[in-house]
């Protein structure tokens, strides 16, 4: 189970999202909404410690620690002069005493610079990064449609609904209709709050309506 109790999330003296209460009791996906500037990143960078919060997360009862999150962010930095297969080893100097899988969510040539390849292979390249470990606390995946492909997509997609299964599983994005289907929970941030939203013509409504 994880327990959000956040008083506020801030960038120095500004408040970005507040009372925030929530429980996640079961594994699956939920999935966080906005308007762009909203405060979606802002909320999920919580949980890697990246932002300011007065309050607390717990797993279980116990302090929740950012070393197990599997993050994947819009933008992911990785270094250029790299090939993809020496940024696969640099990762894994990030990630301690999580189990190794053998099979990758994407085929690419891992003996490419980084600087050769396109904005989609370097996303697929981090995402290759990433979840080649297993058994991550919380798995976050923040727009993580952008850059690729639509096969890539539904590649994504599929390894995103099988984490959901055994995990709980946490993703941002604009693609609604994709992604609904597959939800245990929704949410909209609007008004530096997050709310509990039950159906998609809600979700819809709020990015018309100002």
């Amino acid at each position: 189970m994880l327990d959000l109790s956040i008083e506020k999330i801030y960038y120095g003296r500004k408040t970005i999202l507040k009372n925030i209460n929530l429980n996640f009791k079961n594994t699956g996906l939920y999935g966080f909404f906005g308007k762009n500037g909203s405060g979606k990143t802002t909320f999920l960078k919580t949980f890697i410690k990246t932002v300011s919060f007065d309050g607390k997360i717990k797993l279980n009862g116990k302090d929740f620690s950012e070393k197990n999150v599997a993050w994947i962010p819009t933008e992911p930095f990785l270094y250029e002069y790299l090939t993809i297969k020496e940024f696969y080893d640099f990762y894994a100097f990030t990630v301690k005493d999580l189990p190794v899988q053998s099979d990758f969510v994407f085929d690419i040539d891992s003996s490419k610079l980084l600087k050769e390849c396109s904005t989609g292979t370097k996303k697929k390249a981090y995402i290759n990064a990433v979840l080649q470990y297993t058994n991550y606390n919380l798995y976050i995946f923040d727009e993580p449609f952008n850059g690729l492909d639509i096969e890539s997509n539904y590649i994504l997609l599929k390894k995103i609904i099988d984490l959901s299964k055994e995990n709980i599983v946490f993703i941002s994005s604009h693609i609604i209709e994709i992604i609904e289907p597959y939800l245990e929970e929704k949410y909209f941030v609007e008004n530096s709050e997050l709310l509990r939203i039950d159906d998609h013509v809600d979700i819809k409504n709020r990015f018309i309506n100002e």
